[in-house]
């Protein structure tokens, strides 16, 4: 995500509190670097480790029947993904406005994303008591990078 262009979006989808959450720990020191070594080395979604996170927050954990959301997937595999492969493919140098617009395309894509996740768990109840952790390898396989992600939130 890239979060520097969150001031220059558009009004649509609406700011909900998934969004504004995600933004503000996205931002945080450190984040944004285990986010992205989680999302390359372990394909981790970082929209999910995000929702899993502001789940948390809410007092509620993720449960994987609750990942199971056809139109985000779709989204993401349509939309996201291919645009964030553009970008990594363009070069910044030569191509920098280029670059910045799929970057620009790509966060709002993720915006999207994060809209249709918090319009689907908003009133779904999770399971409660749910360590953070638990969601968190939920969303990421590699045990090790959720606690790195943990202990960075923890500060």
């Amino acid at each position: 995500m890239a979060a520097k262009f969150a001031t220059e979006r558009g009004s649509e989808p609406t700011q909900n509190p998934l969004w504004i959450y995600a933004l503000k720990v996205y931002s945080q020191p450190g984040v944004e670097a285990q986010l992205l070594q989680m999302q390359d080395e372990y394909d981790a979604d970082i929209l999910w480790l995000l929702t899993a996170l502001w789940l948390h927050s809410e007092a509620r954990g993720l449960s994987a029947e609750m990942m199971n959301q056809p139109e985000y997937k779709h989204w993401r595999e349509a939309m996201i993904r291919p645009l964030r492969e553009q970008r990594r493919l363009c070069d910044k140098a030569e191509h920098h406005a280029l670059y910045e617009l799929l970057k620009k395309a790509e966060l709002e894509a993720e915006r999207y994303g994060l809209d249709m996740l918090y319009r689907a768990l908003r009133e779904q109840d999770g399971p409660s008591g749910r360590a953070r952790m638990e969601s968190l390898v939920l969303c990421c396989n590699d045990e090790m990078a959720c606690r790195q992600l943990d202990a960075l939130l923890s500060r």
